[in-house]
């Protein structure tokens, strides 16, 4: 789940093809899509796919986008509380510890924080969520200029 998922990370990130039961395979470089479109046959790799959507799902309705980061996060903490916990580590002090780093990974993202306000900053971000294609993010930043925020 997290190879395939994570090679769709970022504006370097690669395409990805999606089997259909009919038609033509999907090709996309979505990686909630391609999250979605995983299902595995075992019940723990099943749980852990759907936590890891959850987590996604609840990332993309808040900020709608993030989403291949949020799954490759969540598919690294998972992955190292599953080692510790097998190496006998209290599972009480991995949530503790997850939920604190949760807290200063938080902290730290705000105070990175910065507003972009021109519509030059505006495309540029844009065109990064629309996979680089500029001319949807020229458009997406002349609507804002319009609407405004």
């Amino acid at each position: 789940l997290e190879d395939a998922v994570g090679c769709t990370a970022g504006p370097r990130g690669r395409t990805v093809a999606i089997s259909k039961p009919y038609g033509s395979p999907e090709i996309t470089k979505d990686g909630y899509k391609v999250m979605k479109s995983i299902k595995p046959e075992k019940p723990l790799a099943a749980a852990i796919a759907s936590i890891i959507a959850q987590g996604a799902s609840q990332c993309n309705d808040r900020v709608g986008d993030g989403t291949t980061t949020c799954s490759i996060l969540t598919a690294k903490v998972i992955e190292e509380a599953s080692t510790a916990a097998a190496a006998g580590a209290d599972i009480i002090g991995i949530k503790n510890g997850v939920m604190k780093a949760r807290e200063a990974v938080l902290s730290s993202l705000l105070s990175m924080k910065r507003e972009i306000a021109s519509e030059g900053e505006i495309a540029q971000v844009a065109t990064i969520s629309a996979n680089g294609d500029k001319d949807i993010g020229s458009k997406i930043a002349q609507c804002v200029r319009e609407v405004g925020k």
